[in-house]
């Protein structure tokens, strides 16, 4: 199947687009093309158009089956139950399907776009059997076919699936490889080119969006015994291992990221499973000799087997049994503290193996080891974080345990649209599986202490909260533009224990007391910040959840317009003369002292290339004019970044609010705060600003002297 622009690269053709002005449903806001793709297999009239949806930076978001006859299981429109489906798939659906009833040219214009691609396939007018009248016809969404159905249609016509994509059958617990297999058996070792083309196909588009799909095939085989009524199956799975090898040789010769690390992963799953697991003998040889056959880079270890040296039962300790002793010999028992142990081992060794090593984990027997693998979801490692999640939603529904299924509750709103989708679909496995949610606890009495905000935009949180018998002493970092940089915990054994957290952290940074309200916002934006960088906020903010009881944090970004408004209607209500004219100005002139609060606002400077052009860049007559540097700053090098100016104070003013022991009155903040938010105030007029500048020239000043220091000594 391919586009019909890369078909007829000059056509001009019309797409069928649609237009989100606003987040509809579960589809947010933005611009979503309909590509129309066709078989360009020659001689084939299967009749078929497959409709690949992309948002507007060119991301796959749905893929959608459509027959242009409405016949038959796989008439449509239905979605792709093999690609990717983003979360709000199944409404891009509805909407195909109301623009193919009311917009019966869209659906002519198909008709007429495949007689085209026929006629240039097969070098010939298209002589198919006519179409149906678009406006005869009325469309409604599908369900994918089933496993059954599918093969038998695409043996009936010709063998050919063209496009066609098959889902596990509801009564069997078919999925991934398992169905491949399945495809593959009844289709046999000689089944014509269309169908083993076509089972090809399938087999490159479950490899290239299930990355897990190494683990599934390595466990597959090695669940074969020597039993002769096996050897069908074990034969169908030894030629998708074939066909795996070379799809990924084949990727990597045309310079695929990933396709050598997904080698080397296979390899890996291949040799803790078949060769460590106590397989039989005549399958570690079918595999050995498939290796053999496929000529490709061998790790070590295998390229010793296949050249007749050393034999599997050499290779080393089964990966999970040595970790389960390595953990025993530390008494660990914590998976937050399993992970740890994990990121630290792989950290000194090759990090490739860890995504096929969590998926062993996923599987293995012990809940320990299940749990540990689950928290690799939390990964700062995008790539890996978002496999885990893929790997989660692909195991059995009860091998998930019912702490995990609690942290998958807990912590699904943390996410972005695909993977929380893979995280509900864990969820629902389990609950399928009648995993109980193991029990939170409720919300515990905690002590936050907060720093305020420093010139990088970034701040400190400390929390104590009662814990097994004890207390737990967490320290939170949040990092402006990329989220949670950082969360600890500490077992604090004692109340004297407990007492000195809180001393040290007092005496940090200007901590003061506030509430776990404030936290609970911060949290929040921290979430929605890691979210655009496509970061998890890391595996102990969920034990920090945990032990505060909180299962209500949700990724939000800061909002500052909605905060000063929600600001303004509390002093209104409240203390209403402090929104007097006089209250306003007395503000502002505070303002400009604040800096002398060294832990607030002493930080408050702005550093790098850009300064230097604008001082630089001062009239030569004005240079000597400290006022005229500072103007500039103010309009040229602050303006620039206003709204973080605005988002800083709102939080300040927030950070004040929640503390009885504020030592700025919240409410002059937010005046301060207001200003910064009004277009039509100048910056030089707002005495924070002008403070700001300064601090800024007086930092520039000493990088200078500082330099000509150095330059001036002997070498």
């Amino acid at each position: 199947m391919k586009p019909f622009q890369q078909i007829f690269p000059g056509a001009q053709a019309p797409v069928m687009t649609l237009e989100v002005a606003h987040k509809s449903g579960r589809i947010p806001q933005g611009r979503y093309t309909f590509l129309e793709c066709f078989c360009t297999r020659p001689a084939c009239d299967c009749r078929r158009v497959v409709f690949l949806v992309v948002d507007g930076q060119m991301r796959h978001r749905a893929q959608m089956h459509l027959s242009l006859d409405d016949e038959g299981p796989f008439s449509g429109p239905h979605l792709d139950p093999v690609s990717y489906q983003a979360p709000y798939a199944d409404e891009l659906l509805d909407f195909c399907v109301h623009s193919l009833n009311s917009r019966p040219d869209w659906f002519e214009r198909l008709q007429r776009h495949y007689g085209e691609v026929r006629e240039l396939v097969d070098g010939r007018p298209y002589r198919g059997k006519p179409f149906p009248l678009p406006g005869q016809l009325f469309f409604r969404a599908m369900p994918s076919p089933d496993l059954e159905s599918s093969l038998r249609e695409s043996l009936k016509h010709d063998g050919r699936l063209c496009g066609s994509r098959v889902r596990p059958d509801a009564g069997k617990a078919l999925n991934g490889i398992e169905r491949l297999l399945e495809l593959s058996l009844q289709t046999g070792e000689d089944a014509s080119v269309a169908v083993t083309l076509a089972l090809r196909e399938e087999l490159h588009r479950h490899l290239l969006v299930n990355p897990a799909a190494c683990e599934e095939l390595a466990a597959l085989l090695a669940g074969f015994s020597e039993d002769p009524d096996e050897a069908p199956e074990r034969a169908a799975a030894l030629r998708l291992l074939r066909h795996t090898l070379d799809f990924y040789t084949v990727e990597a010769q045309g310079g695929s990221p990933g396709a050598r690390q997904q080698m080397q992963r296979l390899q890996r799953a291949l040799l803790s499973r078949v060769f460590h697991d106590d397989a039989p003998a005549a399958l570690q040889h079918d595999v050995i000799a498939v290796f053999a056959r496929a000529r490709v880079p061998l790790m070590p270890e295998l390229e010793r087997m296949v050249s007749g040296g050393t034999f599997p039962q050499e290779v080393g300790e089964p990966f999970l049994p040595g970790v389960m002793k390595r953990f025993a010999a530390s008494g660990l028992v914590s998976p937050f503290d399993g992970a740890d142990e994990m990121l630290g081992l792989f950290a000194l060794s090759d990090a490739e193996m860890l995504p096929g090593l969590v998926w062993e984990m996923l599987s293995a027997d012990t809940p320990l080891l299940r749990d540990v693998a689950a928290l690799f979801l939390y990964n700062g490692d995008t790539e890996l974080s978002r496999g885990v999640a893929r790997m989660l939603a692909a195991v059995e529904g009860g091998s998930i345990t019912p702490e995990t299924l609690s942290r998958l509750i807990v912590t699904r709103n943390w996410f972005d649209d695909p993977v929380r989708g893979c995280i509900d679909e864990a969820i629902g496995n389990a609950r399928k599986a009648r995993v109980a949610c193991a029990h939170m606890p409720a919300p515990a009495e905690v002590s936050v202490l907060a720093g305020p905000l420093d010139g990088a935009g970034n701040q400190l949180f400390y929390a104590v909260a009662p814990d097994a018998g004890g207390h737990a002493g967490c320290t939170l970092s949040l990092q402006e533009g990329a989220g949670v940089a950082e969360c600890t915990l500490t077992r604090l054994s004692s109340e004297t224990e407990r007492d000195a957290f809180i001393a040290a952290a007092r005496n940090r940074g200007c901590s003061i007391d506030s509430s776990l309200a404030y936290l609970d916002l911060r949290i929040a934006h921290a979430l929605a910040l890691g979210n655009e960088q496509g970061r998890a906020p890391g595996h102990w903010l969920v034990r920090l959840a945990e032990i505060l009881g909180c299962n209500r944090w949700k990724a939000a970004p800061l909002d500052a317009g909605r905060e000063l408004e929600a600001m303004l209607e509390e002093i209104a209500e409240n203390t209403p003369l402090l929104l007097e004219p006089a209250e306003q100005i007395a503000s502002l002139e505070e303002s400009g002292e604040w800096c002398r609060y060294r832990a607030l606002f002493g930080g408050w400077k702005e550093e790098g290339s850009a300064v230097t052009r604008v001082i630089v860049g001062t009239n030569p007559g004005s240079i000597g004019n400290v006022t005229a540097v500072i103007e500039r700053l103010c309009d040229q090098l602050l303006e620039q970044k206003r709204q973080t100016l605005v988002d800083r104070l709102v939080l300040q003013a927030l950070w004040l609010k929640s503390s009885p022991q504020a030592p700025i009155a919240w409410q002059r903040m937010y005046h301060v705060a207001q200003a910064m938010a009004d277009p039509s105030t100048a910056l030089k007029e707002i005495p924070l600003a002008v403070s700001v500048a300064k601090q800024t020239f007086k930092a520039y000043q000493a990088r200078i002297a500082s330099r000509v220091v150095a330059e001036g000594e002997p070498a």
